[in-house]
């Protein structure tokens, strides 16, 4: 019903249309006509537009039917290969094999009728995947946290082993070998070193060092060539592979040399990697492309290495330059530039005997100042005089240049002297302490390894040696300032040189007309305790103070010096020792009752006073050691105090 009735209401639309083109294409017609017949151009323009509009009119209406046209055939040919859901589903035979010659049949066949079956194989269903089992992993599988842990703060030797262990043992695993290893070469050793190896051999050699001779290792890591054996005399195997302590019944072997370059150097191999196998022919040429590039990444390994030990060794060096700068600050003297070269030298090589040589005024020759023997084996002791033709301390320090000597035995000569009492043969490097303007002595370390001293260890040695000369040059230059300068700019008092000048002019004065002197010696009482409280810039200021004390006391012909750093001297021109113990006696008080002021802080202090005069026949060492003696009385004594001698 609803379909009629959707049928005629389509119907009269149509009828509608087709009445509506009608009327217009009539009255495009008659515009037409129209246009022809009039002769006001106006008037055709119009009837013109007319006929245009009607024409455009059945164009567009064109274009729409044949559109929809098309959509509509689309739509059949769509519902034709599709079938609705809710019908039964039917089977269409198509019938080729007709014994006449007529057209093909299609008809339609119940489900019970057999089908003829097509010439092409069905394809067989996919088999379901079998679900393996898997373990669960996690994160140690593929990291590992305590060696990361562990590594975080290493230095850069233990770093790189770590490294190189996980390698190889990653090499071993891929070549299903027994034993994997690298070797280094020292070529000044002529040693072969073993830095780590992956193997599951029980007779894997314990020492990690033997010397180069013919086997496997040494040929590969010297020349510079692989070598392969697919099968391994049994005769032969003991010596080819000497890292075994007894033979292990290897079949196959493969080794291949390790190159690194170092700066301004020629590419050589630096060592080895040998892989092993009880099986025949286990390793081919694809082995040898597989461990080249791993001795790659090994090269790649060892050059990081190279890198962060040059900076781990530079950073060492330049804080043994600044302890030793410290140390020099707190104490400048040659002692204390001697025990710091000693200690630095201590952290920056290994070696088992250590001197330090230096000229002696009192023998008038170089002398075996420091000794430390680490092993305590027979050495040459302190105050050893050093030869000055034949051994090599005193060539170094003739010639300024650094010497090393890879074995003792071999070069047979002597580092001090004939007299030298030692058992010991090894390597030995004797470096001078010299500046520019002179040689101090000379260093030397001794090693019972031979060739113990590398190319680096030479240089770290060579440049910390410059550094204590420095040190040295600066205060031998100071001495010598200190014996042209007359005052103190510190105190304004005579030096010590010029005092003693002094002192011995006035002595003989005073014996050639018998006339009385003393000399009086001024310490500060704790003055340690001083320094620390108020700083090392204190001292000064607190002899200072005592200094202007003294000179508002003192009769313009008296003398006042700075015997020590600590300590101040006076002369006293004509006077005996009763009348300067007098005198001393005053000064005491009045710098008891003195306020200074150091970095705005104000304090007082006590002073030891020791009062010595001139006897006849006595000299002015004498009297000055006589003085020095009472002095060290008066500080026994508490401090604060006179004493006369």
């Amino acid at each position: 019903m609803t379909d009629d009735r959707t049928r005629a209401m389509v119907e009269k639309l149509q009828q509608r249309i087709f009445t509506l083109d009608s009327a217009i294409a009539a009255v495009g017609l008659l515009a037409l006509l129209i246009g022809f017949l009039v002769e006001s151009t106006a008037a055709r323009i119009v009837c013109g537009l007319a006929f245009l509009s009607s024409a455009a009119y059945f164009y567009l209406t064109w274009r729409q039917g044949r559109d929809s046209a098309g959509e509509g055939n689309s739509q059949n040919r769509e519902e034709a290969y599709s079938q609705s859901p809710e019908g039964a589903m039917k089977k269409l035979l198509f019938d080729d094999f007709q014994s006449s010659g007529g057209e093909y049949t299609v008809k339609v066949v119940d489900e019970v009728q057999s089908v003829v079956p097509s010439t092409r194989q069905a394809q067989p269903a996919p088999l379901a995947l079998k679900e393996e089992t898997v373990r669960e992993l996690d994160v140690l599988d593929f990291f590992d946290l305590d060696s990361e842990a562990s590594l975080a703060e290493a230095e850069p030797r233990a770093e790189f082993h770590s490294l190189m262990n996980k390698v190889l043992i990653g090499l071993k695993e891929v070549l299903f070998a027994q034993t994997v290893a690298f070797f280094w070469i020292n070529r000044d050793k002529q040693q072969l070193v073993l830095e780590t190896a992956a193997t599951d051999s029980k007779n894997f050699i314990g020492s990690q060092r033997f010397s180069v001779g013919d086997d496997l290792v040494s040929r590969v890591a010297t020349s510079g060539k692989p070598q392969l054996f697919g099968r391994v005399d049994p005769a032969a195997e003991r010596d080819l592979m000497r890292y075994y302590e007894i033979p292990e019944s290897v079949k196959s072997v493969v080794c291949v040399p390790v190159f690194f370059k170092n700066t301004g150097a020629d590419i050589q191999p630096v060592g080895a990697i040998i892989a092993d196998s009880p099986a025949e022919d286990t390793f081919g040429q694809e082995t040898l492309i597989l461990l080249g590039r791993f001795t790659k990444l090994v090269s790649a390994l060892i050059k990081s290495y190279t890198d962060k030990y040059d900076l781990l060794l530079e950073a060492e060096l330049l804080s043994s330059m600044r302890r030793m700068q410290d140390r020099m600050k707190s104490d400048p003297s040659e002692t204390s530039i001697l025990a710091g070269l000693l200690d630095e030298a201590n952290r920056l090589a290994n070696w088992d005997f250590l001197t330090i040589t230096m000229y002696s005024e009192e023998n008038h020759g170089w002398m075996v100042q420091k000794v430390v023997n680490k092993q305590g084996l027979p050495y040459v002791a302190p105050d050893h005089l050093v030869d000055p033709r034949t051994s090599i301390v005193a060539e170094v320090i003739r010639t300024n240049q650094v010497q090393s000597i890879p074995d003792l035995q071999a070069a047979g000569r002597f580092r001090f002297s004939e007299a030298e009492r030692t058992d010991s043969h090894g390597s030995f490097l004797c470096v001078p302490i010299s500046s520019f303007n002179r040689c101090y002595g000379a260093l030397s370390l001794e090693s019972r390894t031979k060739a113990n001293f590398s190319g680096t260890e030479m240089e770290t040695i060579y440049r910390l040696v410059e550094n204590a000369s420095a040190a040295l040059e600066v205060l031998y230059m100071n001495d010598l300032v200190r014996e042209y300068v007359i005052v103190d700019h510190h105190t304004g008092s005579l030096t010590r040189r010029h005092f003693i000048r002094r002192l011995e002019d006035e002595v003989a004065r005073a014996e050639d007309y018998g006339t009385e002197l003393s000399c009086v010696f001024i310490s500060v009482d704790v003055l340690n305790e001083h320094v620390h409280r108020y700083g090392k810039e204190s001292t000064d200021a607190i002899l200072n103070e005592i200094t202007r004390v003294i000179r508002s006391n003192l009769r313009v012909y008296d003398t006042v010096g700075r015997y020590e750093s600590d300590r101040l001297v006076v002369l006293l021109i004509n006077t005996p020792a009763s009348d300067a113990y007098l005198w001393a006696e005053k000064i005491r008080k009045l710098v008891a009752g003195h306020v200074m002021t150091v970095a705005g802080k104000s304090f007082s202090v006590t002073v030891s006073v020791g009062v010595c005069g001139l006897s006849e026949g006595m000299g002015a060492d004498e009297l000055v050691s006589g003085t020095s003696r009472v002095l060290e009385k008066a500080r026994e004594g508490g401090g604060n105090l006179v004493r006369v001698y």
